[in-house]
């Protein structure tokens, strides 16, 4: 009897560990199945993305050629695509605009505000005032009520050397004078586009006069706060010192030696932000 119970046992286990294996084998099965199934949709989502950031560049726009003006640009996405935006728009009497944004958050939703910047601009004549441009864009993009914003600043050279210049929650625009003196900023600065239908904090154009060889630079907060390894940021008192100090070089060895400041400073620490830089050189004026 002991002998037939213990057979008995004995199958008993066997049948249970068969029936164990086969219950694991299903389950590292369909493990396997919804790694696979996954795996076919990041591959999906990550074209998509490569594709859209190709999109955003492709409507960015070309460098205008002027002759009174050379440009420079920086324009580096954290994510693939860019909550940074800008766009440039010349108007009948050879007057610049140009507009500089930067979205809440990273990724598809901060670009997809950008894409409302460009369409509002578009719908907007290029002859008003800085302050009154500013004021339909934000109408526009507020009453979409998205409940996101975007910082801006939005300045217009004429060929003459005239700068008029409104802000929207915007680090100020720097103008660096040719002739060595002190740099140029601008004090007043509206709320963040999209915000309010209404501007608790009026938009303003403030004015400045450039002579030959005056620099213009726009930039996004990615910029100064480009961090080290010990969290330290970029800072602006450092990007002031460094503009001061590259007067005398051009604007396309500037850009590239602002770079390099950046990754001196960063020491292999990746940027957390999206950055962009928009380097102006006014050739025009009596001395050009």
């Amino acid at each position: 009897m002991r002998k037939k119970e213990r057979a008995k046992a004995e199958t008993g286990d066997n049948t249970s560990r068969r029936f164990d294996m086969q219950a694991l084998k299903r389950e590292i099965d369909a493990r396997r199945r919804i790694e696979i199934e996954l795996a076919g949709k990041n591959k999906v989502m990550e074209e998509e993305l490569r594709l859209a950031a190709e999109f955003q560049r492709a409507i960015l726009p070309s460098i205008i050629d002027l002759p009174y003006l050379r440009t420079a640009i920086v324009f580096e996405p954290y994510l693939q695509v860019s909550g940074d935006v800008y766009d440039f728009l010349l108007n009948r009497e050879q007057e610049l605009g140009v507009f500089l944004g930067d979205a809440t958050g990273h990724g598809v939703v901060a670009a997809l505000m950008t894409m409302m910047v460009h369409l509002g601009l578009d719908s907007i004549r290029r002859d008003l005032p800085t302050d009154e441009t500013m004021r339909r864009l934000n109408r526009l993009i507020a009453f979409r009520e998205t409940g996101r914003a975007i910082t801006g600043v939005y300045f217009r050279i004429s060929p003459d050397g005239r700068l008029f210049v409104t802000h929207a929650g915007h680090p100020s625009l720097i103008v660096i004078p040719a002739d060595g003196g002190d740099a140029v900023q601008f004090a007043k600065g509206g709320c963040a586009l999209g915000e309010f239908l209404e501007e608790p904090v009026p938009y303003e154009e403030e004015s400045s006069r450039l002579k030959h060889g005056d620099r213009i630079i726009a930039y996004t907060d990615g910029l100064i706060e480009r961090r080290d390894g010990n969290n330290g940021i970029y800072g602006l008192e450092r990007l002031m010192a460094f503009l001061h100090g590259a007067r005398d070089i051009g604007i396309l060895q500037l850009r590239r030696e602002l770079l390099q400041e950046l990754e001196n400073h960063a020491r292999g620490h990746p940027p957390a932000d999206d950055m962009t830089v928009l380097i102006f050189e006014y050739s025009g004026g009596a001395d050009s």
